[in-house]
């Protein structure tokens, strides 16, 4: 087993290992980038008005396009595990996600009901859908919506991650990604103003939604737990850059029990999970803590999150992960600046263990070159016993 393996494992802990982990999080845009792989055709395809006007006369009567899309999307998490293994990462977030068909060239309905506009990079790329509405309104379309491709997917799930573990995982400690949380996977195939009335007026369709997310989710960790990966992302924006999109009573109340299981379901297992949830989540940190996940992120600065308070607050219960910033140190910062932010955070978070080194996002932007600096900077700064001085 790799050091880097060893190094996760005992931040996870809460222990200090010979030095502060890092932590890529996933982009398969800037994967390509590390790679050396050029973009692929389908931006500039659907961005010719020829084109997509024969693609909206024929994508309609396409009923099932998930095999074409899971083609695709199996390619991520090889290429997001060799990408991170190149760049010297010791952890990564690996998604596979064979979510989405193209409905017509400028849209994306996936498998839950989210119906989504196409966006495409300054690369050509098709990026991270932008969500614009649901098409779940009631607990007849719930009834009505064909629950096969999801009943499908833990066994994808595992294939996938049984492959991607056998060839990276002795190597990179892998946090596993297939799908989204309870909070989101309720509230957007409905829109959220329609959500929070279903919240009063039909609590039992609420809760029905949410127990059949909450199996599912349980279901995908067992899934990747038979594959070998060690940890899994639980990633659910419950936050805006102002504190909580709902008031942390009805959280609690809605998600509280499911969020136990799904903790208490991967350690059973042997895993870790991770809390991923963006936003300003002070008021939820100690709640993250007490449903039992492992590791929190991605503590947002631009949120006004700051990881003294965050170590201070949680920092004896999770593990810290994240907060190097993604709106410019990790953009166009000098590398004197990047240098000096991950300085900063390793004084803040790194004492005593529990903390990994890596952005708070991920998004086209980025700069490759700026992640290597990161990297190179935790590994000048962050070996224990720390040096907590302010020298360069």
């Amino acid at each position: 087993m790799s050091s880097s393996v060893e190094r996760v494992r005992a931040a996870l802990e809460l222990r200090e290992p010979d030095r502060v982990p890092t932590f890529d999080l996933a982009n398969e845009l800037l994967d390509g980038v590390i790679l050396g792989r050029k973009p692929t055709p389908m931006g500039p395809l659907l961005q010719n008005p020829r084109i997509a006007k024969v693609a909206d006369r024929l994508l309609p009567r396409l009923d099932n396009q998930f095999w074409l899309v899971d083609l695709t999307a199996r390619q991520i998490p090889v290429m997001g595990a060799a990408a991170a293994v190149k760049m010297g990462y010791d952890s990564a977030w690996i998604p596979y996600l064979p979510f989405l068909r193209l409905r017509d060239s400028r849209t994306l309905v996936d498998l839950f009901g989210r119906v989504s506009d196409v966006y495409i990079d300054e690369r050509g790329n098709i990026g991270n859908p932008i969500y614009r509405e649901g098409l779940i309104k009631s607990p007849a379309d719930w009834k009505a919506w064909d629950k096969g491709p999801i009943f499908r997917h833990p066994v994808k799930v595992n294939k996938v991650f049984a492959d991607v573990q056998a060839e990276y995982g002795d190597r990179l400690y892998i946090f596993g990604f297939s799908n989204y949380g309870l909070f989101e996977t309720a509230w957007q195939p409905m829109g959220f103003e329609r959500f929070v009335v279903a919240v009063r007026r039909e609590r039992d369709f609420i809760r029905r939604l949410i127990r059949f997310y909450e199996d599912l989710f349980c279901e995908l960790l067992e899934a990747k737990a038979d594959a070998g990966v060690p940890a899994a992302v639980y990633t659910d924006d419950l936050a805006y850059k102002s504190g909580p999109m709902l008031s942390p009573r009805l959280i609690d109340e809605l998600f509280g029990d499911s969020y136990r299981r799904i903790t208490e379901t991967a350690h059973a297992l042997g895993m870790k999970i991770l809390m991923h949830s963006c936003g300003n989540t002070y008021s939820l940190l100690e709640w993250f803590a007490d449903c039992g996940f492992d590791a929190v992120h991605p503590l947002e600065p631009t949120a006004g999150m700051e990881l003294a308070k965050v170590k201070e607050m949680v920092g004896d219960r999770m593990c810290i992960i994240g907060n190097i910033d993604v709106s410019h140190i990790l953009v166009d910062a000098t590398k004197e600046e990047v240098f000096a932010a991950v300085r900063r955070a390793i004084r803040e978070a790194g004492p005593g263990g529990g903390y990994i080194l890596g952005p708070d996002h991920s998004h086209p932007r980025v700069s490759v070159e700026r992640l290597r600096w990161m990297v190179e900077a935790a590994g000048r700064y962050g070996s224990y016993p720390l040096d907590l001085g302010e020298q360069a």
